[in-house]
């Protein structure tokens, strides 16, 4: 799982990826290994608008969800916050996926 504040967008190969990992911006990897203690198990986007006023989007395989009720979006900006600080750090994470990158596990 990445906590990412930038989206992911087409098929990029996984170096130029990393390449804006130079510029102000977060990836961390949560490890899978952190199993039922991880807060967020969807991929999660939280956006703040110029107001503001904050929103969610949440996505399964199924459906996705969007949350506009600060009441709803809080505890997901909070269980991002949880998983941010339970993550690798950024080096740490771009450390890892580079030795994965090159078939060490």
């Amino acid at each position: 799982m990445l906590c990412s504040c930038v989206p992911w967008r087409g098929a990029a190969p996984t170096r130029k990826k990393l390449g804006w990992v130079a510029r102000p911006t977060v990836l961390q990897v949560a490890p899978f290994d952190m199993g039922d203690s991880r807060p967020l198990s969807l991929p999660l986007y939280i956006l703040t608008l110029q107001n503001r006023s904050l929103l969610s989007y949440a996505e399964s395989a199924q459906r996705g969800q969007l949350e506009r009720e600060s009441t709803s979006v809080v505890p997901l900006l909070t269980a991002y916050h949880q998983l941010q600080a339970e993550a690798l750090s950024q080096a740490a994470s771009v450390a890892m996926i580079n030795q994965l990158r090159k078939g060490n596990p």
